[in-house]
Parts: structure tokens; C-alpha cells; sequence
């Protein structure tokens, strides 16, 4: 899914391609001396199997502030490289900073992207090389060639949007499927570390990858397919259940577009209205705090909106009207529609394709983050890209059921024909899923990750990251607390924001109070885990008032190792995370895959 970028001023590219970011330098293991930028090239690079560098160029970029941030100098590469050695057919872009002048601190960051890519995402590689590691990311080889945006990548309304995407994107390009499924990110791993064994003479100390939503996807890749590129992994709402994720968009948007009834979409104020007296029911309810216009532990909740029905009487206030501010009921089929989003999406076996969203993610507000009703607004299924990719350019997601005159679950068959669809030499659901949950050749390499994800992930449903850690768990039970770890965060969206405490170190949020401090920066948390053995045992996250820093500190709370979560003491002032303690609680399977769905 895309990605937020973490500040303002990240969102400004520089000079020559490179990105502004805010940053503390971690300290240095060593001053390093560089050799000249110029000096590096293809030769510097050896890539696996048959890939080859198509294109290559390095250059100096000087020490620049950038609203009040400081970039050192450094080397900017800018790499085109294939996957298979034919440049009609993958064409993958890669970026490596590398900090000079002594400031380099003896590691290497490689970074995720979002949605589709289509783009490099520097603000993501930037952030890390101002604080002081060389850093790396990639386009995932969606954009040279197929000129895909974060949102669309080959689909009927993304084409309209973009005519330079070819319809049905990467239809009939295996390579180039692969190389968005996990491709790019190993090459560019490769790319980047090897650029800077030749930049400073030795080779990182260190290697870490952090990347949310698809970049939680290619985190967990690395980990399942390379368990030595990195030292440690930081994987955000990780997209890795991609084929049934992309699949299953289409059966709520079904539910508000079917043909049969109407009344079916969610207006503004029904979605207010269903907020707030949700809340009313549960807030308070869960360890947090009956003021809270979010849920500490929002499986504890089973509200209903069928309780919202529209009785007939006289002071009923249908929530049809797009532009009213307030209604008092929902009709039949808006009720339905909002159930079936927390409830997630079946096949037509009646299995559960795609957990629910958990219940806050309804809040409005969350449509500036992609949230339900702008998912509804568009007129067909946000991120429906890649089933084209499958089933190619005169695809329509009506093909996914049997019929649109009533609500129904997506036809198993085509569900089986989408993760079988060829991907040279392997299936898409091999190419582009990361469902394997074993990780013991990842942590018996010594090597550690960390996942996060926001409970009110209005694009990809928190449950499937708590889906994924329950398999984990079960796959290794004796072990995996040696390399695992899960932090759930109350209140946040896609990422980041939200009106819980959403600042953690975390992508596409304002930075913690202490960049760096294992506390309440997730990064130098596993930082910390990684090269001094000590694993976390809450993360403080923080909530700044209008999510501003200099507006300061609303509250802080702490974020527990799943499955413990959050509750307040009972006394004392409840903005201060010293009052609230984690408490055990059993893993949560109320939100779970059907077995034949989920991750193995």
C-alpha cells in the first residue's frame, strides 16, 4: 500500500534527486575515509544469476539545510539494473546514499516503498542518510517500463489517470512480476551493501531493512528468502498476504457498488455516526480509557451496526444524503456493508478469504489515509492492479462473483486462478506472497525482527499482522521469542498516524521525543536487539497535539509485545505512560484466515 512521507520538509526533493530528512546521527563506530564518488561504477557491483547493470552514474551531492535539516555530503548513486539480463523486460531502478566525510557510522539501511511503487522512494533512503548509514531503495521495477504510480499499476481507472500505464500492467512480464515480488529488494540489498564495501573500504558491520505496508511485504521476503541480507528487520503493516489482500478489496467494495439494493455506500456522517456509537459501547471497555475516540483492544469489541437500523419512524434520519453533516440510522444495506468490513471478506465457500478491519477503522477521518470511504469512492476496487496482472487487459472486478445483484463472496475458482497465474517458472502466489511464517533460518543466523502495525489500518486489516505473528508463534513456540517480536499500536492508521500515540519510529510519522533511544524509537530498538542483545520490552509511543511536535506532547502510552496490550492503573495522570502497564492476554483469533488463505 503507499506510503506517507515522515515530515514536511521529507516531502521536498533536492537538488539532483535527493531527499531532505530530519535525523539525530547515531554514534559512529569509526571514522571512515571515502574513496572519490566518481571512482565507483558498474564494476563496483556483482550481481546474482544473470542480472546485469544497465545504466549507472555517481555524484557528489554537497551539505545542505533544507527547512532547518542537515544532509551531510554524500555520494548519490543512481543505478538501473536487470533481472534477467533483457532491459525490455525488467528494467529495476536502485539509489544508494553514502554519507562522507568521516560521518558514515559503519551501517547499511536498506529501505521499502509503497502501493505499487512506480518511484523511487527517496525521503525513505534520505532519512537514514542523514543519520548517518548509507542507505538504499528501490522503484521495484514498476516504473521505467510500466510507469506505474503508488496507486495504479495497469487497471481501468488507473489508466484513465495515467495513460503512459500500460492496461493491464505487468500482464505477460514474469520478470517483471518477480522482481516487484521480491526481486528488486535483493538486488538492491546486494547493490547497496557492495557500493559501500567499495565506498569505504569495508564492508557495513551492520545490515537493517525497515519498510511499511508493501515495504513490510519486502521485509518479510528478505527474511523468508535471504535470511542473510540483513541483520535486522523492521516490518511495518506488512502487505504480505498480497494476492488474497488485492483479491479481497473487492468484496467490500462490492458490498456499497452491487446492483441489487441501494443505499449501500457509507456517507461522511453514517461513518461518524457508527464511530461514535461504537465508541459509546466500547471505549472504556478494553484497558483504555472511556474517553478515548479509539480502542485499546479493539477485538474485545462486537458491536453491531445492524443496531443502527432505520426503524420507520418519524425521526429517523437515513444516512443517505451525501453531503448532510449528521443522520441519526443506517439503512438495511448500509448496516450490512459496514458488518461485512469488520467482519472480512469470504469466498463463496463461505471462508474467510481476508480478515476484517477492526472496529474503529470507520472513523471518517481515516480518509485522508485512503480509509473506507475514499476506498468507495473510486469506481472500482482501490489496488485492484494486479488482478489484471493475472487475468489481463479486459479484466473488471464484476468477474470476481457470479453476480452483482446481491452482496456475495468472491468465486473460489477465480481466487485459485489469480495465485496460479503464471510468474515464470512459479505461480503468483509464490512470486508475490510472503505467507511463510517459519523464520528459524532468519533467527538461527542470530539475526532479529521486529513488526509493527495500527490497530485502525484502514487499508491493510491489522488482524492479518497478528495473523501472521499467531503462525510464527505456532511454527516455532520454544523459539521464536528469540527473533520475533509483534508491537500493536491502538488508534493508528496505515503506518502512521491516527488519533492513538503514533510516534515510535515508525515510517511516515513525526519523529519520537528521542530519536534513537531504544525506548521510543522501534528502530534503535532493534538496533539495540541486534547488536547488544536486548530485546525490547515495550516501545513508548507518543501523541503529539494536531500530530505536531512543536505544538507539543499530548500524551504517551506504551506499546506492548503482542499479545499483552495496554491498561491503564487506575491512578494517576493517564498522559503519562508510567500509568499505564502492559498485561498478559491470550493471542487473538477472533479476526483469522481461513487455513487454506492464511499464512503457512
Amino acid at each position: 500500500m503507499f506510503e506517507r512521507n515522515r515530515l514536511a520538509a521529507v516531502r521536498r526533493i533536492a537538488l539532483l534527486g535527493a531527499a531532505s530528512a530530519f535525523g539525530l546521527a547515531h554514534s559512529a563506530m569509526a571514522s571512515t575515509t571515502n574513496v572519490a564518488c566518481g571512482s565507483l561504477s558498474a564494476a563496483s557491483v556483482t550481481l546474482d544469476g544473470v542480472a546485469s547493470v544497465v545504466s549507472f552514474s555517481a555524484i557528489d551531492i554537497p551539505a545542505m539545510a533544507i527547512d532547518g535539516v542537515n544532509l551531510p555530503n554524500f555520494c548519490y548513486v543512481s543505478m538501473v539494473v536487470s533481472s534477467n539480463a533483457h532491459p525490455g523486460e525488467s528494467q529495476i531502478q536502485i539509489v544508494v546514499g553514502l554519507p562522507e566525510g568521516g560521518t558514515w557510522n559503519g551501517r547499511f539501511v536498506g529501505t521499502g516503498n509503497g502501493g505499487f511503487a512506480g518511484s523511487v522512494s527517496l525521503p525513505s533512503a534520505a532519512l537514514y542518510v542523514a543519520q548517518g548509514y548509507s542507505a538504499a531503495n528501490t522503484d521495484l521495477g514498476t516504473g521505467i517500463l510500466f510507469k506505474c504510480s503508488t496507486l495504479y499499476c495497469g487497471s481501468q481507472e488507473g489508466t484513465q489517470q495515467n495513460p503512459a500505464v500500460p492496461l493491464g500492467g505487468l500482464y505477460k512480464d514474469p520478470p517483471a512480476i518477480r522482481d516487484f515480488g521480491y526481486g528488486a529488494t535483493h538486488l538492491m540489498t546486494l547493490a547497496g551493501q557492495q557500493l559501500t564495501a567499495a565506498f569505504y573500504s569495508q564492508k557495513p558491520v551492520y545490515s537493517y531493512f525497515h519498510g511499511c505496508s508493501t515495504g513490510g511485504q519486502q521485509a518479510l521476503m528478505e527474511a523468508q528468502r535471504y535470511p542473510n541480507d540483513y541483520n535486522g528487520i523492521l516490518a511495518g503493516s506488512p502487505a504480505y498476504n498480497r494476492t488474497h489482500l488485492h483479491i479481497a478489496s473487492a468484496a467490500l467494495y462490492e458490498q456499497t457498488h452491487f446492483t441489487g439494493l441501494p443505499g449501500g455506500l457509507i456517507t461522511a456522517a453514517a461513518a461518524s455516526l457508527v464511530h461514535t456509537s461504537m465508541l459509546a459501547s466500547c471505549a472504556g471497555q478494553d484497558g483504555g480509557l472511556a474517553t478515548d475516540n479509539f480502542l485499546t483492544k479493539p477485538a474485545s469489541c462486537s458491536y453491531d451496526a445492524t443496531a443502527l437500523e432505520c426503524t420507520g419512524a418519524n425521526t429517523d434520519v437515513p444516512c443517505t444524503d451525501p453531503t448532510a453533516t449528521s443522520c441519526t440510522c443506517l439503512t438495511s444495506q448500509q448496516a450490512l456493508a459496514m458488518d461485512a468490513d469488520w467482519t472480512g471478506a469470504k469466498d463463496n465457500d463461505g471462508r474467510v478469504l481476508f480478515p476484517g478491519y477492526e472496529r474503529g477503522v470507520e472513523d471518517p477521518n481515516t480518509a485522508s489515509d485512503a480509509g473506507l470511504l475514499a476506498q468507495e469512492a473510486v469506481t472500482e476496487p482501490l489496488f485492484d492492479s494486479l488482478d489484471y496482472w493475472a487475468f489481463g487487459p479486459t479484466f473488471t472486478w464484476q468477474k470476481l462473483f457470479a453476480s452483482t445483484s446481491a452482496p456475495e463472496g468472491e468465486l473460489t475458482h477465480r481466487i485459485l486462478q489469480l495465485d496460479g497465474a503464471n510468474a515464470g517458472g512459479m505461480t503468483f502466489a509464490d512470486a508475490l506472497n510472503a505467507n511463510n511464517a517459519n523464520l528459524s533460518s532468519f533467527g538461527n543466523a542470530g539475526h532479529r525482527l521486529l513488526m509493527y502495525a495500527g490497530y485502525e489500518d484502514p487499508l491493510i486489516p491489522s488482524a492479518s499482522s497478528i495473523d501472521y505473528a499467531n503462525q510464527v508463534r505456532q511454527d516455532d513456540p520454544k523459539g521464536f521469542k528469540t527473533y520475533f517480536e509483534l508491537f500493536m499500536a491502538p488508534g493508528m492508521w496505515h503506518c502512521s498516524g491516527g488519533p492513538g500515540a503514533n510516534a515510535f519510529g515508525n515510517l511516515g510519522s513525526t519523529f519520537p521525543p528521542t530519536v534513537g533511544d531504544p525506548s521510543d524509537d522501534i528502530f534503535a530498538a532493534l538496533r539495540e536487539w541486534v547488536e547488544n542483545s536486548t530485546p525490547p520490552s515495550t516501545i513508548l509511543a507518543t501523541k503529539f497535539n494536531n500530530d505536531t511536535p512543536s505544538d507539543g506532547i499530548a500524551f504517551q502510552r506504551p506499546l506492548c509485545p503482542y499479545p499483552q496490550n495496554a491498561a491503564y492503573s487506575g491512578s494517576g495522570d493517564p498522559t503519562q505512560a508510567t500509568n499505564w502497564k502492559c498485561t498478559n492476554a491470550p493471542e487473538v483469533k477472533n479476526q483469522a484466515f481461513a487455513p487454506v488463505w492464511g499464512p503457512k
